[in-house]
């Protein structure tokens, strides 16, 4: 279940509570049989038993999903400050330097909420600071502090105060150094999100792009095909090597077309582009590797299987075209070799895909997956970077490295098909 930051906070005053109870309870302890002070015991251990009572309340109410709220933080903090006012009241009154814990409250409202709640528990505090001016049940001293006379009394005042601001400084800091951290973790997720953001309009502008420049080009790829079809008919049997050019070209103009189609249909409604289905994994490598081996019949690929098993995978046809567009560009730059492991590891599927090329340039590592980026004389770097959304969109990571003798190694981990 995901927390919100008041929920966070109300789990760290549940925590702060009870670290609370336990220094009164030794407090009291402390106090009656160490100082030789007569406290009244059955009044402060009804106190003490209400603000554990109250406790146990709030460990129920945090195992509940209903938002906390900005007034709900201040009731508790409110409480807080009242219960501190009724064991002072039984112990002194503002004589008891532990009277400066009113300033955590005060301080956890000032940190964590508007100001007017912090205004509000002020006035609160001085409230009952006041009236522990006036109204409080005297401290009886033991008859070991009688003996040592008003000295006496004053150190101990004195040590009580020492005590306190320890207290409260340890508090406070405890506090405020884990409310920095909330803070943190949230500006770090609003900068992920905003990141998020920013690539994803990005992609939504490169698929608009997309969808105008497939329009246009249909019909020139159209009138190519016809083209290369009558040249054929003309040049049938006279030159056999132009003749094989023309196939050739005919295969790569059937390509861009294949290209086309999957292009448009990405941003029609009815398109099967994004429709999946489960195969194992061995089926599903294979048949990329077979559909580039058809592009690219030179190239030499290794594949390799490991502990892959019966295991499956979610698959659609922007996956395929995703690890198409990666493994041609190890092809482009190592056509001798291009090596790709695949393995299962947990509920991952761990895929490696190795080439002897020249490597990334540190530019090219920078921008790589982040933003269109291509070091090619003619090209714009719209496939690599679509491939990288396309495997985070589901839930995948990829990373591409520099291999140390030479090369690239990109690492690709999708989860399994559940």
């Amino acid at each position: 279940m995901l927390r919100t930051t008041n929920s966070i906070h109300l789990q760290r005053l549940f925590r702060l509570r009870n670290l609370a109870i336990l220094g009164q309870f030794v407090a009291v302890i402390l106090t009656q049989y160490t100082l030789d002070i007569q406290l009244p015991l059955s009044e402060i251990a009804f106190v003490i038993l209400l603000i554990t009572f109250f406790n146990i309340f709030v460990w129920l109410r945090l195992r509940q999903t209903k938002v906390v709220t900005e007034n709900e933080i201040f009731i508790h903090l409110a409480i807080d400050v009242l219960a501190l006012a009724l064991l002072l009241y039984f112990t002194g009154g503002a004589t008891n330097p532990f009277v400066m814990l009113f300033l955590f409250p005060l301080t956890i409202t000032v940190t964590i909420l508007p100001v007017r709640y912090a205004w509000l528990l002020a006035a609160l505090s001085v409230f009952c600071y006041s009236l522990l001016m006036f109204n409080y049940m005297p401290l009886p001293m033991g008859h070991n502090m009688h003996d040592h006379g008003a000295s006496s009394e004053y150190n101990l005042h004195l040590t009580g105060m020492w005590m306190a601001f320890i207290l409260n400084a340890g508090l406070i800091t405890y506090y405020v150094y884990g409310m920095g951290n909330t803070l943190r973790r949230q500006q770090k997720q609003l900068g992920i999100a905003r990141e998020n953001s920013i690539r994803d309009e990005q992609l939504v502008i490169l698929g608009t792009l997309a969808a105008s420049t497939a329009h246009e080009l249909g019909t020139p790829l159209g009138t190519m095909s016809l083209l290369i079809d009558e040249l054929s008919q003309e040049l049938k049997g006279q030159n056999e090597s132009v003749t094989s050019d023309l196939v050739n070209l005919k295969k790569q103009i059937s390509r861009c077309k294949l290209s086309l189609r999957d292009l448009s249909a990405s941003v029609g409604a009815s398109s099967d582009l994004f429709d999946t289905r489960k195969q194992t994994i061995s089926d599903y490598f294979d048949q990329v590797i077979d559909e580039l081996r058809d592009i690219h019949p030179a190239a030499t690929l290794h594949l390799k299987y490991r502990d892959v098993g019966t295991n499956k995978i979610t698959t659609d046809r922007t996956l395929t075209l995703s690890l198409i567009n990666i493994i041609e560009n190890s092809i482009e730059v190592s056509p001798d070799f291009v090596d790709i492991n695949i393995s299962v590891n947990h509920n991952d599927i761990l895929i490696l895909i190795a080439d002897k090329g020249p490597g990334l340039s540190k530019e090219a590592q920078e921008k790589i997956g982040h933003q269109p980026y291509s070091d090619k004389e003619l090209g714009l770097g719209l496939g690599l970077y679509l491939a990288h959304a396309a495997i985070r969109r589901r839930d995948g990571k990829i990373s591409q490295t520099n291999i140390v003798e030479k090369g690239t190694l990109t690492t690709i981990t999708l989860p399994l098909a559940v």
